[in-house]
């Protein structure tokens, strides 16, 4: 069998391990996080939504559903929440009032702060743990992990 025969179930079977693995990290930082910090879970769409407004003051909700690849529908029911949560701040852009700007409240960024502080506690925790050559592997994978997210934005 060559090696172009393998390669799609090479990929299959790493793209299915690397899911499931980066899934598993994500659901302990989150539920760690969430109950050291005594924070109320937001729904996936919400902390998106939070999570990318953080990292874009100012965008608005078409932007928003562009770039997490959302209904601009689901981008409005998840900002009228974290607007009633106290956490966004939904404004008129002054130069088009038909444009709504959105922006964290500084409680929001006290929450992600926190969150934040909390997951490279537990990182560097878990971390610790590991044999050094492990530590080095995922040293040396977060550039591949960064061009995997740009990769999967651009699909």
């Amino acid at each position: 069998m060559s090696s172009e025969e393998t390669a799609p179930t090479a990929v299959a079977s790493l793209s299915g391990e690397l899911a499931a693995h980066l899934h598993d990290v994500s659901r302990q930082l989150r539920a760690a996080a969430h109950a050291e910090v005594n924070l109320v879970p937001l729904p996936d769409s919400e902390r998106d939504v939070l999570r990318f407004v953080a990292g874009h003051p100012g965008a608005s909700v078409s932007a928003v559903g562009r770039e997490l690849r959302m209904k601009s529908s689901n981008v409005s029911a998840a900002v009228r929440s974290l607007v009633a949560r106290g956490l966004m701040i939904r404004a008129a852009d002054p130069n088009d009032r038909r444009i709504a700007r959105l922006t964290l409240t500084d409680q929001a960024h006290c929450d992600l702060e926190r969150l934040q502080h909390s997951w490279d506690a537990h990182l560097d925790a878990a971390l610790s743990r590991l044999e050094p050559g492990y530590r080095e592997s995922l040293e040396g994978a977060v550039p591949a992990l960064r061009a995997l997210v740009q990769a999967l934005r651009e699909r």
